[in-house]
Formats: C-alpha cells, structure tokens, sequence
C-alpha cells in the first residue's frame, strides 16, 4: 500500500479514549495514596524507598524513567532524517551503561549516600567541597532537571497538538483574559505536571517506582500496538519499506543498520565519538541512576538492576518507534511534517477509538514517569545536598562530613521536615520548565548540547573512584571548563545541527569539548594539595575501590583486581550490540533478505548476556 491510501482513521479523541485516559490517570493516582504513609515516615522513605527496592523494580524504574513522551520523537526524527543507524548516537551508550553495572553500580550501593551529589562531601575535604556540593545540587536540581523535564514538556505539546487538533501556537482565551500569554497545550501540559507533581510528593520514590511499573507495561504496549498496526496496514514490513524507500534518496544506506562506511570524514569522526569516546560520561552514573541503584535493597540488587535496565534499555525498547518512523515516511514524506511530530501523527492516523486513548495515556505514562523522576530527584538534591550543606555551614559547630536526608532520619521530626521541603521544592523545578520550555522547540537539541557541556567532566567522575589524588578543585575546573567550552562550541555555526541532515559535527563538539576540560582539571588536579589522609582512608573504606589507584591505602590482603569487571563489562557491551543488530535484522530483514543473519547474531548475543547476568547473580563479576 503507498501513502494515497493510508488515509486517517480517526480525528482528535472519542469518548472511549478519554475513559481509557481518566483509567490510567486514576490508577496512578492510587498507587500513590496505597504508598503515601510509608514515604512520609523519613527523607530516606521519601527519596530513597527506604532502599527496599528488589533490582527488577529498580531497574524497571531507570528504563520508564529514561523513556518519556519525547522519546518516540527523537528516534522518529533521527530516522526521518539520518536513517535507522543514526541511532547509534545512543546505542553507542551502551558501554557506558554496561562498565555502569560492573565498574560502578556496587561502588554507589556500598556509599551509602542519599543522593549522587552528596558523595562530593564525602569523597573530598574543605570549604571547596561543600561549596561544590551546594552549587552541582543547585545545578542539577533546578537547571539539569528542569532542561530534561522541559525536554519532556515540549514532546507532550507537539502529541496533544496533534491528537486534540490545535493548531500549534493556539493561544488560551480564559489566561489571556487575565493578561497571561499562554498557549492551551502548554497549559494543559503544565496541568498534568502539576497531577505529577501531587502524586510524586505523595508516593515519594515508593510511588514512583512502582508507577514506574504500570506505565513502562502501558508505554511499551502501545508503541507495539502502534508497530503493528502501521506495519499490518502495508500488509507487513517489507511493503512498509518498499514505500518508504520511495521518499529517501538512498533507501539501502537510509534502512541499513551500521554506519554509512561512505560517509563524510566529519560524519565518520562522528561515528569514532559515539563508540570510543562519548559513552564515557555514562559509565560512572548519575542522577536518576544513582538514586535508583542507591535505593535497592544491597549490592546485588543494585548491580542486577543497572544490568537489567541496560538490556531492556537498548535490546528491547526502541523497535517500535523504528517500525513507525520507517511507515511514517511512506505516509508523511520528509517536508510534509516536522519530524518530532511525525509520531503523533502516525498515532492520529492508524489508531482508532479506545487504541488511541491506549497510545496517549502511553505517552502520559511516559511523561509522568520522567517527570516524577525528576521532581523527586529535584527535591532530594535541593533538601539533601543544597539546603543542608548551608544549614551546617551556619552551624559552626557541627562537624558532620556528610548530612542531609540519612542523618536527619534518626530524628522523626527531622524526617518529617525533609520530606516536607521535598514535596515543596519540586514547584520550583516546575518553574524553571516553563522558563526553559518557552524558548525552544528542538528536543534533540536540548539533549545533545546537555551531553556536550557534561563530556568534559566524563573522566573526572570516573576516577574520582579510582584515583586518590583527584580533589574538589579537579571536579569544579572540569565543570567550569566543560561548560565554557561547550556552549561556546555549541554555538559555532560551523558545527551546529543542520535541520533535515545527520549530525555530523557532534563528535567534534564532543572531543573539543572532552580535551580541554581535560587538560584542564588535570593541571588544576596536581597545582592544589591532595584530600587529606583521613577524608580518603574513610572513603577508601568504606566504598573499597579495587585497582591500582588506591595502593597506599590498601591493608593487609590481597588486591582487588579489575581484570573481570573489565572483561564482563566487554562482554555485556558486546552482547548488547549484537542484540540490538539481530533484532533490527530479524525484525527489518524481511525486506532485505538477512533475518535469518539476525537470528544468529541474538544467538551470540545470549550467552554474552547471560554468562555475566550468572556472575552477578551470584555475587561475582563487579568490583
């Protein structure tokens, strides 16, 4: 079937849909209410589920945390206008995710912190390191959090755009009256924030997680439900290709699953980026990562749910959207659309009454398990690594190295009044989102220039944990020379993102970006004295480092050693490679002939996968 005869099936939402909505947005609010007391009793209930959680609710809740209402948007753009393996923007992650579970996971469980942030104080000595702390929790809490849950936001405008028929700029009569200038899928979008905000601070992580759950289960079926509607309407896959390769000027390199060998000398720099050099931020964790990994129940738990996220992350998740992206282009030829709306598009097109109501209370889902997230995270580090630094810094007596959210918990009514702050702050984070949302409408945009400003600080994070003689002063020139540097590069035309084009100078931003920061926390790293002694043995305690980096701390014993969480690090990245092309061969190789080649390569992927998953399990094979 080509595109002329793929007319639309239904025009904005039926009265099946809504109830299908109103079901899940009342489901959600009742998992909530269930947990609300339980996440009242301390801050460590509030923003750690009184790490409780077993590793597939925990690792469940990373992927639904990672997957929002933008998602779809982005790997539908990327596409529409780079072709399947411009995916590898993010598959390429994987390494970072896969050295995650067993280089790092088992080092964040054994800290003990409550959130990411608060390991600076630990970790380091001086008026420089509770400095750095209060300024990366303001950082993250409000301009971090607020950019990704921005991110979200504009995703959720551009489907309820679509799926309600309102022209795109189409101002609020009922604000406007007031003098405020609004547009009503804004508002609508800040009104279902504000829902995500009640349950968040209801349920804390308790209801998050387990939220988390429902709508990974929702989102997950309706963008298969969406696949194989558009794919049945071509009479299969094939078909489906055959049209779209119509509309691309090179339907084999456009649909082919590894990088284009013919590509431009910037665009194979690029490519380089992606597997030797842009992962490495992911590997050492952070963020909703941390959180999740420091909330589980011990070690294993931790390490098991990172490996299970990093599966269900790049094996399991994007096929879907691939599918659709792919029809879309049969349907909706590049020019016709604006890319990031071409999903919701596709939604308005093949779904029925109820079918359609299932795939927006999908990307509800989505939505709200990013924005609860963050909200939550937000909160955290504003209670926990801003506002309790400056507490202590007032108290001058007090000479706690690490407080916050653990040590207030010893007092029921300090308890109480974290989570009170918490539930309080996660208004401003909203704030900020309308700030950050009101001027920009290119989602991939915001993600790639966050991933640019944070590669600077990529190596620093990592031997923080593997290095003694990385300081505070290290981390703040590495962030302030990221920073500088990548926004400045960022906004070189020469190596902008070129609408309806491959991003070819990524990779460039990346490694200008990576290299100075670089040499320049390093030469900062040996001008300023070293941790003190008894900072770094505490750490080196309790946290237990393995490698040679911490040779002068080491007693009596033998030495750790990091040759096999380096191998199954290796092994699992491989897996995960060889699992996300089998699946894209068994999955597009209908058209080309090479599905059975995919077959093969799940079948090597099984045991690269299931051999370290057995070592983990039993408590070998992370450091």
């Amino acid at each position: 079937m080509d595109a002329a005869g793929t007319e639309a099936v239904a025009t904005g939402l039926a009265v099946a849909d809504w109830a299908v909505i109103g079901g899940y947005l009342a489901a959600t609010l009742l998992i909530a209410l269930l947990v609300r007391r339980r996440a009242s009793r301390s801050g460590t209930d509030f923003f750690l589920a009184g790490r409780s959680l077993p590793w597939w609710i925990a690792g469940t809740s990373i992927v639904a945390t990672t997957f929002s209402s933008d998602t779809p948007l982005q790997v539908v753009r990327m596409v529409r206008d780079g072709g399947v393996s411009e995916n590898w923007w993010w598959w390429s992650m994987a390494a970072g995710h896969a050295a995650s579970v067993f280089l790092f996971a088992s080092l964040w469980r054994r800290s003990g912190m409550a959130t990411d942030v608060e390991l600076i104080e630990f970790r380091y000595d001086g008026g420089a390191a509770r400095a750095l702390r209060v300024f990366d929790g303001a950082y993250q809490g409000l301009l971090v959090g607020g950019c990704v849950v921005a991110g979200v936001s504009i995703g959720l405008a551009k489907m309820l755009s679509i799926m309600l028929g309102i022209p795109d700029g189409t101002p609020w009569q009922a604000a406007a009256a007031w003098g405020i200038e609004i547009e009503i899928t804004t508002a609508i979008v800040f009104g279902l924030a504000l829902l995500t905000v009640a349950t968040s601070a209801l349920g804390g992580l308790y209801g998050v997680a387990f939220t988390d759950l429902v709508q990974f289960v929702i989102s997950m079926a309706g963008a298969v439900l969406l696949a194989t509607t558009v794919a049945d309407t071509f009479g299969g896959v094939g078909p489906m290709m055959d049209a779209a390769g119509r509309h691309v000027p090179d339907a084999a390199a456009h649909f082919g699953l590894l990088p284009d060998a013919s590509a431009s000398g910037a665009m194979k720099f690029t490519i380089a980026v992606w597997f030797f050099m842009a992962w490495w931020a992911r590997a050492p964790g952070h963020g909703a990562t941390a959180q999740r990994v420091l909330a589980t129940r011990g070690e294993r738990d931790g390490v098991l749910a990172m490996l299970w996220f990093a599966v269900a992350h790049y094996a399991l998740r994007p096929w879907p959207w691939i599918v659709v992206a792919i029809g879309s282009l049969a349907v909706l030829p590049p020019g016709t659309v604006d890319a990031e709306a071409a999903y919701p598009a596709m939604i308005d097109r093949f779904c029925g009454p109820g079918v359609k109501g299932l795939l927006v209370a999908a990307m509800l889902a989505a939505f709200m398990s990013t924005v609860d997230t963050h909200l939550n995270l937000s909160g955290a580090y504003l209670v926990n690594d801003v506002i309790d630094p400056l507490r202590r810094a007032v108290r001058r007596g007090d000479s706690r190295s690490a407080g916050g959210i653990v040590e207030d918990d010893r007092s029921p009514r300090g308890g109480r009044r974290d989570v009170l702050l918490g539930r309080l702050l996660m208004l401003p984070v909203l704030a900020i989102v309308l700030a950050v949302a009101s001027g920009i409408d290119d989602i991939l945009a915001i993600y790639k220039f966050l991933a640019v400003i944070m590669s600077g600080s990529a190596l620093v994070l990592i031997l923080r944990w593997y290095w003694w003689r990385v300081n505070a002063w290290s981390e703040i020139a590495a962030m302030v020379a990221s920073v500088l540097v990548g926004w400045h590069v960022a906004s070189l035309d020469t190596l902008a993102i070129l609408p309806g084009r491959p991003d070819e100078h990524f990779g460039a931003r990346v490694a200008i970006t990576l290299a100075t920061a670089t040499a320049t926390w390093l030469a900062v790293t040996f001008m300023t004295r070293p941790v003190g002694d008894a900072t770094l043995r505490r750490f080196h305690e309790r946290v237990r480092p393995p490698g040679p980096g911490w040779r002068r701390f080491d007693g009596v014993g033998p030495r750790r050693s990091l040759v096999e969480p380096l191998l199954m690090a290796a092994m699992v990245t491989a897996g995960l490679w060889l699992a996300v092309v089998g699946i894209g061969e068994a999955v597009l190789g209908t058209a080309t002939g090479t599905r059975w080649w995919g077959l093969g390569l799940l079948a090597a992927a099984v045991p690269c996968l299931l051999i370290p998953w057995r070592r983990v399990s039993t408590g070998q094979g992370a450091v």
